[in-house]
């Protein structure tokens, strides 16, 4: 091996010793600027930690005092549960409220739907009560013109029984006075030949007799008329009350 290779390798190796110690230089201050960056952020770590350790132990004491000022601790509902399950336990009923909150959101657009129908309804409602509060009044009058009109059958068959009660009586008269009227010519046809002449003598006695019997006979007649007058307005007031 020559002197000039010699040469070029100790330079070589200079150059890589001096390199290797510009990178030792260099990872020396990249590791002391990482070994104080470290110990600041240590620092800073452990100073977090104990402000979290310190509210931690705030938020313990204060979950502690609302949990028994709530009355968890006393509530066999949440005996043996931690505070995380009664977290998650609030948060579902939250959820719970919320998915309420969106039926009952459905539940006011449906009624706003449904009111204007149940409007109507009430209109079409009070629209039958009317109609059948006139049907009641038809009824009621319907009712008062049977009664009226039963009264009036009443009426007519009462003053129909008595013009019955007066036919009957005028029958009886009438053959009252036929019968007085047969009596009386048996009477006369009776008398025997020997005494009609002294019967004949007495024509005052014989006039006044036939007078009765025309009296008796007028008065019959005027019976006769009496009643077929009776029965005729009789009919015409039992036509007026069917009317």
């Amino acid at each position: 091996m020559s002197s000039y290779e010699v040469s070029r390798f100790v330079q070589k190796c200079q150059k890589e010793r001096d390199e290797a110690f510009r990178r030792e230089e260099s990872a020396r201050d990249k590791l002391k600027q990482l070994d104080i960056s470290t110990r600041s952020h240590i620092q800073e770590l452990k100073a977090k930690l104990k402000e979290v350790t310190s509210e931690s132990k705030s938020l313990h004491r204060t979950v502690k005092k609302l949990r028994l000022e709530l009355g968890l601790e006393e509530n066999p509902r949440f005996t043996g549960k931690v505070t995380k399950d009664i977290i998650k336990e609030l948060q579902e009923q939250e959820e719970q409220c919320s998915q309420l909150k969106e039926e009952n959101t459905l539940i006011s657009v449906q009624l706003r739907e449904i009111i204007p129908v149940l409007t109507q309804t009430q209109k079409q409602k009070a629209e039958v009560e009317k109609q059948l509060e006139d049907l009641e009044k038809k009824m009621r009058q319907l009712q008062n013109e049977n009664n009226q009109v039963s009264q009036l059958l009443e009426d007519s068959q009462k003053v129909n029984n008595e013009l019955e009660k007066a036919n009957i009586m005028l029958k009886k008269s009438i053959e009252d006075a036929k019968h007085y009227t047969n009596r009386s010519v048996q009477t006369t046809t009776s008398i025997p030949v020997t005494l009609q002449s002294s019967y004949k003598k007495i024509p005052r006695d014989l006039g006044n007799s036939h007078s009765i019997l025309e009296r008796r006979k007028l008065s019959v007649d005027r019976q006769n008329c009496s009643p077929t007058t009776g029965g005729s307005t009789h009919k015409t007031y039992l036509s007026s009350a069917h009317s």
